[in-house]
């Protein structure tokens, strides 16, 4: 396979061991040039060719910048089970993927969530584990839609290829098709990507992830999107990087899921990844600048890989809480219960986060991010100990293909809503609700709109286009 870049001829490397997966390495491109890009094999061109834009030099002064931003695009095409929608149909998240791009973004971001295959060890997904009814549905589900994978085989090269083209071929190719190809997108991995839950249980703790995780990981990854650029280390180019236009906008993109630690010095992401990120937000020359972590500071719903200590319990409890989806468990959120297997370490790396992306001297410093299935932004004026001379603004920027059975508020019975440990001021308020976020950078002004796409509630026949936008300036 060979990609033409205005008539210079680049072979590809073949990515999987059909030769359907193919990447291109294009080096020696001048900066803000638009390119023609045509795709062709022996037999002559492949598709039609289409236009893709450099981005400026990292020293340049470019005038503007706009970045689209969505999470937790992947699920099954209209996964339903009875009368419950577990995934939005793909028309529908089509649309709003098509109201985002009309929006003319120079660059976009997928935060997390590209894929949902949870393994748990077997052959059935977290949600419903404790109904041996929705344990054989689930499983018989998954096999007969996608195949079965052997954990102890390799994944290219065995029959275990096959099931992961068919989640990667449903949920990412024939999601986005080619609407992104003239759009540069990045793929930021969170907990689903390992193609697991984020769950701690007595009987079973699914991350860190192992091995065939980790392999399944960069597999999809490897098949379906490109690497992060400059991030700290070249073996982590799936985890961690940089988006840089010119000296106006810079963003760090860090991934919480696939090293994230236990024990005396737990981390949701490695020593030396966060000395990085910390020197990038003193040392960034980008007139604005963003922490975009895979999972969200600011909030909380209960979850356990979370910053935050707070737990869904029944009012009085404090002991010990396991929380699991789907239970149908009363209660509210809390942190004098304890959660099960929290590690108090990843809270004292979101203080030291928090603390250096308050003191960075950007002309706007803030962070947003995704995985919570709700759309909103807050200002965070203290964080415990910490209290701020100037708040840090956060933002959820909003999920693409959630439905009935995972909304905060049904999976784990409450809505996400900011932690205890924090004080902050509601900038919009958090909302269950599909959508997406523009970002729009001047050498003057950092504004932002949420954009909501309806879905919470099927009845209303919402089909994705956008049904209300809200305007912030930070």
């Amino acid at each position: 396979m060979l990609l033409s870049v205005s008539g210079q001829v680049i072979p590809g490397t073949r990515m999987d061991s059909k030769g359907r997966f193919w990447s291109f390495a294009a080096d020696g491109l001048s900066p803000s040039t638009t390119y023609d890009l045509q795709l062709s094999d022996p037999d002559g061109v492949v598709g039609d060719a289409w236009p893709l834009r450099t981005f400026p030099e990292k020293d340049a002064e470019p005038e503007s910048f706009k970045l689209l931003a969505f999470t937790c695009a992947g699920g099954a095409d209209g996964l339903g089970i009875s009368d419950t929608q577990v995934f939005k149909p793909h028309a529908f998240r089509q649309k709003l993927f098509d109201a985002a791009l009309a929006e003319n973004p120079d660059a976009a971001l997928a935060i997390g969530d590209h894929i949902y295959y949870d393994l748990r060890g077997n052959e059935h997904p977290s949600f419903g584990r404790n109904s041996k009814w929705m344990k054989f549905f689930s499983g018989w589900y998954f096999r007969l839609k996608y195949g079965s994978f052997d954990r102890t085989e390799a994944i290219i090269g065995t029959p275990n290829e096959d099931v992961l083209v068919a989640i990667g071929d449903e949920q990412i190719a024939d999601l986005y098709g080619t609407r992104f190809r003239s759009t540069p997108i990045y793929f930021i991995s969170d907990d689903h990507d390992y193609f697991e839950n984020d769950d701690a249980e007595e009987e079973l703790v699914t991350f860190p992830p192992d091995e065939f995780s980790r392999s399944a990981h960069k597999a999809i990854a490897d098949l379906y999107y490109p690497p992060l650029p400059d991030g700290p280390e070249p073996q982590w180019n799936r985890n961690y990087g940089t988006l840089t236009f010119g000296r106006l906008f810079e963003a760090t993109l860090v991934d919480c899921a696939g090293h994230l630690t236990l024990g005396d010095d737990a981390r949701l992401i490695p020593e030396t990844v966060e000395n990085w990120v910390v020197a990038r937000m003193k040392e960034s020359q980008a007139r604005h600048y963003a922490l975009v972590p895979s999972h969200p500071i600011g909030w909380t719903a209960g979850k356990w890989r979370e910053w935050y200590p707070d737990v869904v319990a029944p009012e009085g409890v404090t002991g010990v809480v396991t929380n699991e989806l789907m239970t149908g468990v009363q209660g509210q959120l809390t942190t004098k219960a304890e959660k099960y297997l929290w590690q108090r370490g990843w809270w004292d790396q979101h203080q030291r986060l928090l603390e250096g992306l308050s003191q960075a001297s950007q002309s706007s410093r803030f962070t947003f991010s995704g995985d919570i299935h709700a759309q909103g932004a807050i200002s965070i004026e203290a964080s415990s100990e910490l209290t701020f001379d100037e708040p840090v603004v956060s933002i959820l920027v909003g999920p693409v293909g959630t439905s009935d059975a995972t909304w905060p508020s049904a999976a784990r019975g409450i809505p996400a809503a900011q932690p205890e440990w924090l004080v902050s001021e509601e900038l919009h308020a958090t909302s269950e609700v599909n959508g997406f976020t523009v970002l729009e950078f001047t050498s003057t002004e950092a504004k932002l709109r949420l954009f909501a796409c309806g879905g919470f509630d099927r009845s209303k026949g919402e089909d994705g286009r956008v049904q209300s936008v809200h305007e912030l300036v930070i």
